[in-house]
């Protein structure tokens, strides 16, 4: 009996598959596809919000002015030699280039950060140690206060990359560090 009406139930299925001509076989089986549903794009709510950009904004003014007040240090330059102008000569007075007044602004490479003041100064003292021109920053940042390392500044991105790639590449740091602008 059940054999028998499972013969039955496969001939109900099967029957109108088999006694359909091929052009309604093609006609079933051509479909097509609907239009894509229109989609509204959502409004992006900004992500910090315009008091913490004001804060930021503030942060960086008051680094920008204590960088500015600071002394830079000392580079090991090659020596320069002046020539004392002679008694027939007049001194003139070149006008000194506007471009040394403002600030340049360039790159430099933030290499480390940390929450302890200790471990940057050590960090800054060892790469000093290795030749390059490192220093550090105290930056407050969601109720934190960090000690950013960086090694720098260069005025060209080009060479600011290549000193971030000569970190890495220092086996004695390899450091994977980030170019970031810096103004004085």
């Amino acid at each position: 009996m059940i054999g028998l009406l499972l013969l039955l139930l496969l001939a109900a299925i099967l029957a109108p598959l088999v006694l359909r001509t091929p052009e309604q076989v093609r006609l079933a089986l051509d479909m097509s596809i609907p239009e894509a549903p229109r989609i509204s794009e959502p409004e992006i709510a900004p992500v910090v919000s315009e008091e913490e950009q004001a804060a930021t904004d503030r942060q960086i003014d008051e680094e920008q002015q204590q960088v500015a007040a600071a002394e830079p240090e000392p580079r090991a330059a090659p020596p320069v030699v002046e020539e004392e102008p002679s008694a027939d000569e007049e001194p003139s007075e070149a006008p000194q280039p506007a471009a040394q007044d403002a600030p340049q602004p360039g790159f430099t490479v933030q290499v480390a950060s940390f929450s302890d003041v200790a471990n940057a100064q050590a960090l800054v003292a060892r790469l000093r140690e290795a030749g390059y021109s490192a220093y550090h920053r105290e930056v407050r940042q969601d109720g934190n206060t960090w000690q950013r390392v960086f090694v720098g500044p260069e005025i060209k991105r080009e060479r600011a990359e290549a000193l971030r790639q000569r970190l890495a590449d220092d086996k004695a740091f390899a450091l994977e560090g980030l170019v970031r602008s810096f103004v004085p």
